[in-house]
């Protein structure tokens, strides 16, 4: 009967580590799935990941900071004036403050070429988007 209570014990554990582990998403799937969204010019496909507000830096756009939604209109908009062609996250990196970090090169239609730098951190378990900017 010790052997049954052990062996039942162990496999919640297990299971619950693996939930819980399933919960967080790791910083890479973030950025991976960050990039797949800009190449295909559709901000609403990863607005799961911002944060509540995200200080956002757009050519011909206010730079402020915006609720998620007002976020999504406007990359959107933005994704409509200069439709991708490619994006790419070439570099990955750290902050001092605690946040990281991807950049990557965004090329256009026109043949434009915007360096994107986007910055998570994690709050609650949750890696978030902070702040996008296209340079």
């Amino acid at each position: 009967m010790k052997k049954l209570y052990s062996f039942i014990t162990l496999t919640i554990a297990v299971t619950l580590g693996f939930a819980l582990l399933s919960l967080a998403k790791p910083m890479q799937d973030v950025f991976l799935d960050f990039e797949s969204a800009v190449a295909a010019g559709n901000a609403k496909s990863f607005s799961n990941y911002l944060s509540s507000s995200v200080e956002l830096e757009l050519p011909g756009e206010e730079e402020g900071i915006y609720s998620k939604q007002q976020t999504i209109v406007i990359l959107n908009r933005f994704f409509d004036r200069y439709p991708p062609t490619s994006f790419k996250i070439v570099h990955q990196g750290s902050a001092t403050s605690g946040s990281k970090f991807a950049v990557g090169d965004y090329t256009t239609g026109e043949e434009k070429t915007f360096r994107v730098t986007v910055f998570i951190k994690k709050q609650s378990n949750r890696y978030l988007i902070q702040e996008i900017e296209f340079e």
